[in-house]
């Protein structure tokens, strides 16, 4: 409101500047019955004209320059970008505005950042910028266009000089215990001694932590509850095969900025499961939904294929259609497929009543399903508990389930 009053003020200081400028010039006219009278009104119109012949002069003559080409880095990384405008006429632009964009997953301009400068004639500006990269996915990004005043700064003409280039925002890999959810809001009771898959074995029951035991058999949900460390008791070790879901539906929500950092859990608590399980020598594909809305099977074989993936990667999709693979279907297409899992990680953000009698029905063909749900970061304990409130029906499947809070991936910039 501050910046639109400061705006209107502006405005209404400039008009009734010019107000006074021409009452100023016209008082030779009337009180003089000469042609030297008029001498300043004239002047004044030809000051105008030779301002807004400069100003298209100028608008007509720029153009951009640039050696960059698309970019690819990690989440949380920076993207350096460098523009050069160049000026080729001889005139000079005292006053100029050059917008530089970011899209979001959505498509949308998420940010755009203004520049003002000045160009002299036959002159170059450089734009090299950095934007710090916080989301997965291909993102738009470069000079959007400029605007160009004249040389009184009452006319302004946008200029149509544009560059974008793509930039591919790879997911970073997390260690699977730094990805749990506090400990106030875990769900499974310091108790409880469910069968385990993740880690390519089975236990039966925990013990103290004894120096020398490997920490892939460190029970970590079970150590964030009693705060000391206790290891799996392990009935075999053998190589298992694993299906690691990830399921990019979700339920209806106008938050875009949310909507992203459930994006980019999704994928790196998917990402993160899949290297965690490769790392212990155990099979393992991943299958999530692409951008044609079909089922695809893949079989990671490390950070090499995340380019491909982001690419292929459907991405959050809340309120999704019919035709849209949602968790569910995932689970029937794998319990469908020739080379089924025995061992099936899902991580998904949207709970339906429909998924846990999937998730049951998956436990009751003796396989062994496990459950990730992420969160919003937002959520209150209440709305967590709420929402955690249908999976009381996998602890009597004995099916286990992680909580995963967007806010161990969030990244953002300072300001």
């Amino acid at each position: 409101m501050r910046r639109v009053i400061g705006k209107i003020l502006h405005i209404a200081v400039l008009v009734i500047a010019w107000i006074a400028v021409v009452a100023l010039v016209c008082v030779p006219a009337v009180f003089l019955n000469t042609v030297y009278g008029y001498l300043p009104a004239l002047l004044l119109v030809l000051l105008l004209l030779v301002s807004v012949v400069s100003l298209f002069v100028v608008s007509q003559s720029l153009s951009i320059e640039t050696d960059c080409t698309d970019v690819q880095c990690e989440r949380g990384e920076s993207v350096d970008i460098g523009l050069k405008l160049v000026n080729r006429s001889f005139l000079s632009c005292p006053r100029a505005t050059a917008y530089l964009y970011i899209s979001d997953l959505f498509g949308k301009n998420d940010s755009t950042r203004t520049v003002r400068f000045t160009i002299g004639g036959k002159a170059t500006v450089d734009f090299s910028f950095g934007m710090e990269m916080t989301h997965i996915g291909c993102y738009s990004i470069g000079l959007d266009h400029v605007e160009v005043w004249d040389l009184l700064g009452l006319f302004r003409r946008k200029v149509p000089v544009s560059r974008r280039f793509t930039a591919t925002v790879t997911p970073r890999r997390r260690a699977m215990d730094s990805l749990l959810i506090s400990e106030d809001a875990a769900v499974e009771a310091a108790t409880e001694t469910k069968i385990s898959v993740i880690g390519g074995t089975d236990y039966t029951g925990v013990r103290a932590y004894a120096i020398g035991d490997p920490m892939k058999q460190i029970h970590w949900k079970l150590s964030a509850h009693t705060r000391e460390y206790v290891t799996k008791l392990q009935e075999s070790n053998f190589q298992q095969e694993f299906s690691v879901l990830l399921d990019f539906a979700a339920g209806k929500n106008s938050d875009h900025e949310q909507l992203m950092d459930l994006n980019d859990c999704l994928i790196e608590t998917a990402l993160s499961l899949v290297t965690e399980v490769t790392e212990q020598d155990a099979s393992c594909s991943l299958l999530y939904s692409d951008k044609a809305n079909a089922v695809t099977k893949v079989s990671p074989s490390g950070q090499d294929d995340d380019l491909e993936l982001i690419r292929s990667f459907a991405g959050i999709t809340p309120a999704p259609g019919e035709d849209f693979p949602d968790a569910c279907q995932l689970l029937q297409e794998e319990a469908q497929a020739s080379s089924r899992s025995s061992n099936v990680l899902l991580v998904t953000s949207h709970i339906t009543t429909n998924l846990v009698h999937e998730l049951i029905r998956t436990k009751q063909q003796r396989r062994s399903p496990e459950l990730w749900f992420v969160v919003p970061a937002e959520w209150s304990q209440r709305e967590l508990e709420t929402a955690c409130r249908p999976l009381k029906q996998l602890d009597d499947a004995d099916v286990p389930y992680f909580t995963v809070s967007t806010a161990v991936n969030q990244i953002r910039t300072p300001g």
